[in-house]
């Protein structure tokens, strides 16, 4: 009886080698690039950062201006801002039960920039009742869930 020369039997043996691997290499890589993938997108959505100061409001030409912050690294689009103010007595700190619900002129504000936004407050006369020295505002900013409030003193 003869049998497969020894080169022969060697040769079919590296062959089957070489395509087993190959089969193994696509087949893990095809599973590891999937699994980096889905780590790649959880860990970018775990370092997004909403962060953002509103150090100073005030009124200007009968406008009402707020400086805006971001230092965090997700852009702040100032059409999507939850902006309320509420207004308190001057003499005694008391709220007086007058909320005004603001917007916010259009902007982008990205990380590590400042962006000055003017309000539009309804109802209208905040400004006005401002200017007669009576009342201050306390101004609330919502974004992402996160909520930052400034001081407009009396005048």
């Amino acid at each position: 009886m003869k049998g497969i020369s020894p080169v022969i039997a060697t040769i079919l043996l590296i062959v089957m080698t070489v395509a087993i691997a190959g089969l193994m290499y696509a087949w893990m890589s095809g599973m590891f690039s999937s699994l980096t993938s889905s780590t790649s997108q959880q860990i970018s959505l775990a370092t997004q950062i909403t962060s953002f100061s509103v150090p100073l409001v005030y009124v200007s030409g009968g406008n009402i201006y707020a400086v805006i912050y971001n230092n965090g690294n997700v852009p702040i689009n100032t059409n999507n801002l939850t902006i309320t103010a509420q207004e308190y007595w001057g003499s005694n700190s008391t709220y007086d039960g007058t909320t005004y619900t603001c917007s916010a002129s259009s902007a982008i504000i990205t990380s590590g920039q400042q962006s000055t936004i003017t309000l539009s407050c309804n109802p209208t006369g905040l400004a006005t009742k401002w200017s007669s020295g009576i009342y201050y505002y306390i101004f609330t900013f919502i974004y992402n869930g996160i909520a930052v409030q400034a001081t407009l003193p009396v005048a």
